[in-house]
């Protein structure tokens, strides 16, 4: 349900890499509507949380060779420190042995394999912790989880609302 409305945005939502991604790297078709929903959740104004595997997500896609711009490993975990500590509102969801359970639950009924795994963890660590939201830009990585719960938010709804 990625063209959900805007005013039904459930709080908090969930924000996928790709999202801190658009918004961390200038050279990105996405950064300045992605910059704007990351600022949003920052302020508090966008009730929003993350993991701590999407934030490793979105270390490694700063430091990739054809990042633009491309982040030195410092620099790169600098940006993503400052997403989430304070005065960062965005939190960040504990993904223990309870997320490691659903996510291959998941794994299973889904029938996922490889790397498709870190879909199911992202997934399990939402539905654990009982956010129904994903702020995305990758639709068709959340939409099998549609059944267990899980709505999409295209970015540029939750941009509008500011």
């Amino acid at each position: 349900m990625l063209g959900a409305e805007a005013g039904q945005v459930a709080a908090p939502v969930l924000l996928d890499a790709g999202v801190f991604i658009g918004a961390l790297l200038k050279g990105d078709r996405r950064h300045a509507e992605a910059r704007q929903v990351v600022e949003r959740a920052r302020r508090g104004e966008l009730q929003a949380c993350t993991t701590a595997s999407i934030l490793c997500e979105v270390y490694g896609a700063l430091t990739w060779e054809k990042a633009e711009p491309r982040h030195q490993p410092a620099a790169a975990a600098e940006a993503v420190r400052l997403l989430v500590e304070p005065p960062s509102a965005i939190t960040v969801l504990e993904e223990g042995l309870e997320v490691v359970h659903r996510a291959l639950d998941l794994a299973v009924k889904h029938r996922l394999t490889a790397r498709r795994i870190h879909d199911a963890r992202h997934a399990a660590a939402a539905l654990v912790a009982g956010i129904v939201a994903v702020c995305t830009y990758d639709p068709n990585d959340w939409r099998l989880f549609e059944d267990e719960g899980l709505r999409m938010i295209e970015p540029a709804l939750i941009r509008q609302r500011s």
